[in-house]
């Protein structure tokens, strides 16, 4: 399902919420409570929310949406953040980017340079970077269908053998004392080796992302060369 803005409106505050009421979306987005129903009963269709009668509740935490859905909500932030981590990408780099939604907004801006290469496990940014003649190095490893990319021993092999000159790297939080965190103990063990090989670390976060902590430590924010949240 393609999201309109109204759509991508409604989703941001459910996950912001946790449940609301037709009548608050209403109001909040200057509509009918007609129209947000019709929304709701679309969305919740296709899985992207739960409808109750009366409102609707956010389908889990936000890193547990399907990547599909991650593209869709924070757009704004996303394409902000993207632009800012553009000044760091010049012709000639190698380029690791993490198998997130925030990192994929970084993959047009990268088709102004010349000689680019970039390392994933993300089958979805492969896809996009071929739309913009980029040649990538993926890994191996195991499909993980929800985050459409590649984990497991196989991928974590593969890329200690790599060296980038960039990694742009997301997470799922980061702590009010600055550790960066991962929801799940595939992708964290992904994230660290990516990090652990790349001259230049950058921390891509949209602001959903603070102050929360999750099971598996990535690194501190202080470790990183940059930190990019909006």
């Amino acid at each position: 399902m393609k999201l309109n803005e109204r759509q991508k409106q409604i989703l941001e505050i459910t996950e912001e919420k946790g449940r609301v009421s037709s009548a608050y979306l209403s109001r909040r987005l200057y509509v009918s409570e007609m129209t947000v129903r019709r929304d709701l009963n679309k969305m919740s269709a296709e899985g992207i929310i739960k409808r109750y009668h009366g409102g609707a509740l956010a389908c889990e935490s936000y890193p547990d949406y399907s990547f599909e859905t991650r593209m869709k909500m924070h757009e704004k932030e996303k394409k902000q953040i993207a632009a800012v981590a553009a000044k760091y990408i010049s012709s000639g780099q190698t380029i690791f980017l993490h198998s997130s939604s925030t990192c994929a907004y970084v993959v047009p801006c990268l088709k102004e340079h010349k000689n680019i290469r970039i390392v994933t496990n993300s089958v979805q940014i492969t896809l996009m970077a071929t739309k913009y003649g980029i040649p990538c190095l993926i890994t191996g490893g195991e499909y993980s269908e929800r985050e459409r990319c590649l984990i497991g021993r196989v991928a974590e092999n593969t890329l200690r053998e790599i060296n980038t000159d960039i990694a742009f790297l997301s997470c799922s939080g980061i702590s009010e004392d600055g550790m960066v965190t991962e929801l799940d103990e595939d992708f964290a063990a992904i994230t660290r080796i990516a990090f652990k090989n790349a001259s230049k670390k950058i921390i891509l976060a949209d602001n959903s992302k603070l102050n929360s902590i999750y099971t598996y430590n990535i690194c501190t924010l202080d470790e990183a060369d940059d930190v990019i949240v909006f």
